[in-house]
């Protein structure tokens, strides 16, 4: 750019997400959103039916050790989702974000920024010593 440095900007799906309704068209839907965003879907709840689902019930104290998911979706009650919350703050090992809106897209991906400064003294502090003494004479 004109001051030197370039910028790139990219996003990358996250992962499987655990789309957990708490009903079965609302883990339909989350599947859908999970999926066109380029995740995984794993759909558990009562009811569900179709590749990738579990027709049941996850308990919350299963997400403190539960490996192999990236994203929790679960568009219940604030009792149920307060219980998902203190699930995964238990964890160590990553943080895994829980999205209870059905505006989820923005939580589905990872953004990459990667600023290059391309300027001569960019960062230099010999060069802009030099160029400091320059000014000076």
């Amino acid at each position: 750019g004109p001051t030197g440095e370039t910028n790139q900007l990219s996003y990358y799906p996250r992962g499987t997400v655990l789309c957990l309704g708490p009903t079965s068209d609302d883990c339909e839907d989350q599947a859908k959103i999970a999926t066109k965003a380029g995740c995984v879907a794993v759909k558990i709840c009562p009811g569900i039916k179709g590749m990738n689902s579990i027709a049941g019930y996850l308990p919350p104290e299963l997400l403190t050790t539960l490996e192999g998911f990236e994203v929790v979706a679960f568009w219940g009650c604030e009792k149920e989702l307060r219980n998902i919350r203190k699930a995964l703050a238990v964890r160590l090992d990553k943080f895994i974000p829980l999205v209870a809106t059905n505006e989820m897209e923005e939580f589905l991906y990872h953004e990459r920024h990667v600023c290059t400064d391309t300027t001569a003294a960019g960062g230099n502090a010999t060069l802009f010593a030099m160029m400091g003494n320059n000014l000076i004479n």
